[in-house]
């Protein structure tokens, strides 16, 4: 018999302590009061005790040939457990629904779609370009085939909804935003004034941009400006990147960190002035919210994003920072310079973020929706 208070949720991609999975979701639906087994990727860090919470680690590995045995593992343990609710978190698991759900007729099989993955096929780099396009047209087949055996989709953003109003099940939309936290006293100095940007790092998502910036402020102003890196970038990206900053004598100016534990980040946003997010206009992101937006309004951040339509409407709307072509060095530039010399003025920009955040965009909000739609508590 299915327990009804037990949920199993599992990745076969995700690090344990990512933010959506652990902090938000597996928390929220352990304070719930549910038995929530999780399986996730080893990523070295410390595991964090919760209660009604376990941690099931599997073992990294940058193969993906490795991919099929961590699914027949997770398939193993889910044809085990007792637990009404199965909670997936990639693509590739949709695979597994089928079988699954021939082996457990009554269980609850949720799908958590964090991007629109059929999309996003077209701008992988690691994948040849000739076989984008064919490779989009087999995971959308197999979408068809593998969602049918879904009773839920959680959608991270209400654009990828359209894509997918042919599937019969149930479909919400969860935004990925930030935690509920009070506000975050500043500790600002004078100088240097410091930009921040917390997320994974990439090409598509600007770091490049980012140095290229922060390389032309010290040109112009010694000393008067750093950067803080916070997120997981992949080892070949670190190589070009540590390149650019020991070419350029930026070793005292760029700080970077790595991953960084959730709750840790907020003492990096009370340390800094303005918020980053110059990610490229590729598709996948143009129909997105990128959840740093979210973060940098709940830390009293002024924002200074890519122009993108719906964000440039968002910022604008909540008057909390300003957009600018992420390619535009120039302007970025003086963007930033009008806001390091009018920074009581500019801080107005995070205190409406910060209000704006507090009445519409915390995590609270979407932790109701997730609870009522998918885990019927009320």
């Amino acid at each position: 018999m299915l327990n009804a208070k037990k949920i199993m949720m599992f990745s076969s991609v995700h690090v344990w302590n990512d933010t959506r999975i652990f902090y938000k979701e597996a928390m929220t639906l352990a304070d719930a009061g549910f038995e929530v087994d999780f399986y996730a990727i080893d990523n070295g860090m410390e595991v964090v005790e919760y209660k009604g919470l376990r941690v099931h680690l599997l073992p990294a590995s940058k193969s993906r040939i490795v991919r099929p045995f961590r699914w027949y593992k997770l398939y193993k343990a889910a044809k085990a457990s007792n637990a009404k609710y199965y909670h997936v978190h990639d693509p590739e698991l949709l695979l597994l629904l089928p079988k699954l759900r021939k082996k457990k007729p009554d269980a609850i099989l949720t799908y958590d779609m964090h991007e629109n993955f059929p999309a996003d096929i077209e701008t992988k780099t690691w994948i040849p370009a000739l076989l984008r396009k064919p490779l989009k047209r087999l995971i959308l087949r197999m979408e068809k085939h593998t969602m049918a055996s879904c009773n839920h989709i959680i959608f991270a953003e209400e654009s990828y909804l359209k894509s997918y109003k042919h599937v019969a099940c149930g479909k919400t939309t969860v935004y990925n935003y930030p935690t509920y936290i009070e506000a975050i006293p500043k500790i600002q100095s004078k100088s240097p004034f410091t930009l921040i940007y917390v997320g994974s790092i990439t090409e598509d998502r600007g770091i490049f941009e980012m140095l290229e910036l922060i390389y032309r402020l010290q040109e112009k102003h010694p000393e008067e400006y750093c950067l803080k890196l916070l997120g997981p970038m992949t080892n070949s990206l670190e190589i070009k990147v540590q390149e650019f900053i020991h070419r350029n004598q930026l070793e005292y100016v760029v700080h970077i960190y790595g991953r960084v534990p959730y709750p840790e980040i907020w003492q990096a946003y009370a340390e800094s002035d303005l918020g980053l997010c110059l990610l490229h206009p590729i598709p996948n992101y143009l129909q997105s919210m990128a959840t740093k937006l979210y973060e940098y309004m709940a830390a009293s951040l002024p924002i200074l994003a890519s122009d993108f339509p719906d964000w440039q409407t968002f910022i604008e709307n909540n008057q909390s920072g300003t957009v600018s072509s992420p390619f535009d060095i120039e302007k970025l530039i003086h963007k930033i310079e009008q806001r390091a010399a009018n920074p009581d003025f500019y801080a107005q920009e995070g205190e409406r973020g910060r209000l704006a955040y507090e009445q519409s965009y915390h995590w609270g909000i979407e932790a109701q929706k997730m609870l009522c739609t998918i885990y019927n508590t009320h």
